[in-house]
């Protein structure tokens, strides 16, 4: 039917506070890969990275289970 939009599965399967919390995992590893690497400066951005995706996922949280 034209005009009906289709359905993503993947955003059927992962809400958005999931999405930013594997986000936030994701650049942690990668934070501390790269410090092992003995890369400090792209280590911090991405622990900074991190730590906005840990806030936003806790924004979510609270947003009292208007998860899209």
């Amino acid at each position: 039917m034209p005009g009906t939009p289709v359905p993503s599965y993947f955003m059927a399967i992962m809400k958005t506070s999931t999405i930013f919390a594997v986000c936030g995992i994701t650049c942690g590893l990668l934070s501390a890969m790269l410090g092992f690497a003995g890369k400090p400066w792209q280590a911090g951005l991405f622990g900074l990275a991190a730590g906005i995706w840990s806030l936003a996922t806790l924004a979510m949280g609270r947003r009292g289970g208007k998860d899209d």
